[in-house]
């Protein structure tokens, strides 16, 4: 006889373990399905940066309580998510301070403590930087970094021991939909029925929601990342955004920094299938993000590259997860399309889709936001800058 549960949640990455943790907690019956292992996918590669800076009230405010989470992970949870607390940086050019002001402002209104600094401020908190093109920037001391790694495995052992079943090397092949309605999942190890099936399959959700005719806008994209050895004089402690030249530099230790693009071009060429892309960073990366550290950093022209990955985002049209049940098959949830934001607000949006799972959703419920009709009803999210992974 197939096992029945409450809910099947699909997929090991942190969305999936955390809905997983969010559920068993208000003690239903869970099953966590991946089919590799915890954290296998793009969020074992994420570089697990967490702030704040966000163009509208509700993203802001889903950032602000997932990093109060963050903070008090161990009480909260337990296990450990190393988070570190760098503080966020994000600088603009003369094309963005205006939107960024406008961005602190909404901010300060919902109580994150952030502000904007000039370029003399900037050069006390980033010594050794270039100011060339920064007209000011937004700076946000309580921000940092958590690795995705161990947030995920923490999520998915403290969800087993409030009852949840945790399936490792489990496939799932189909969903089974009966009487219009999802009653489980086919994987490799057999049949697992449940009243409820979650989708946290990232950049594979699309190619699985096609199964069952749903056209998911969620499309796989390629995006790289680059370990340099910090140059001996240089210190550089803090996560840095550079807008005006379209990187990011998150310290990783005592002594290196990851280095990756927040511009969209790359992601928006999308990928055939997310099981088969280069996961070497490619040359013109190298040299790209090489060339711009130094633009920005002088003193990295005596650092060292050390090497590089690729890993995916699942993209949207408008940057945004969806977070909704599917349209035509009761009891069918999607969390998917985080497009580069899922890992920093994971601890809400995990608890956003419990709710929705065990209670439904009101009109005045803040995951409306991201449901899934918003775009046939053209009804997209609009951030304030050109590089929507900025939000």
């Amino acid at each position: 006889m197939a096992k029945t549960t409450d809910v099947i949640v699909v997929g090991g990455g942190v969305n999936g373990t955390c809905i997983a943790y969010h559920l068993a907690q208000r003690g239903a019956s869970v099953t966590l399905v991946e089919k590799d292992n915890i954290a296998a996918g793009p969020t074992g590669l994420s570089c697990g940066i967490i702030r704040q800076h966000y163009s509208h009230p509700i993203t802001a405010s889903i950032a602000l309580a997932a990093l109060r989470f963050f903070e008090n992970f161990e009480d909260l949870v337990g296990g450990d998510c190393d988070f570190r607390q760098t503080g966020y940086i994000f600088a603009a050019g003369p094309d963005t301070i205006d939107t960024l002001k406008a961005n602190v402002a909404l901010q300060q209104s919902l109580g994150i403590n952030t502000s904007v600094i000039s370029v003399e401020e900037l050069r006390e908190l980033v010594p050794g930087a270039a100011i060339d093109g920064i007209v000011g920037a937004a700076y946000e001391p309580e921000s940092g970094y958590a690795d995705p790694y161990s947030t995920s495995v923490a999520f998915a052992n403290r969800a087993e021991e409030l009852g949840a079943e945790v399936l490792i090397g489990t496939e799932v092949r189909s969903v089974i939909v009966e009487g219009g309605k999802a009653r489980g999942v086919v994987t490799n190890q057999g049949r697992l029925e449940a009243a409820s099936v979650v989708l946290a399959t990232g950049p594979w959700s699309s190619r699985l929601a096609k199964l069952f005719g749903i056209d998911l806008p969620i499309v796989p994209c390629r995006v790289q990342v680059c370990l340099f050895e910090r140059a001996p004089d240089l210190n550089h402690d803090k996560i840095f955004i550079d807008s005006p030249l379209g990187v990011y530099t998150r310290p990783e230790g005592e002594d290196l920094m990851l280095v990756g693009s927040v511009a969209t071009d790359e992601a928006k060429a999308g990928i055939k299938h997310p099981d088969d892309f280069q996961r070497v960073a490619d040359f013109d990366a190298v040299s790209r993000y090489s060339e711009q550290l130094i633009e920005r950093f002088p003193e990295m022209d005596k650092g060292s590259f050390l090497n590089g990955y690729a890993s995916l985002y699942d993209v949207t049209p408008d940057w945004q997860p969806i977070l909704d049940e599917l349209p035509g098959i009761e009891n069918l949830y999607c969390c998917a399309g985080s497009s580069g934001h899922g890992f920093k607000l994971a601890p809400i949006v995990g608890k956003m889709m419990a709710d929705l799972i065990t209670r439904g959703k009101s009109d005045n419920d803040d995951i409306n936001f991201f449901a899934f009709d918003r775009f046939e009803r053209q009804e997209l999210v609009e951030g304030g800058y050109a590089h929507k992974l900025l939000g």
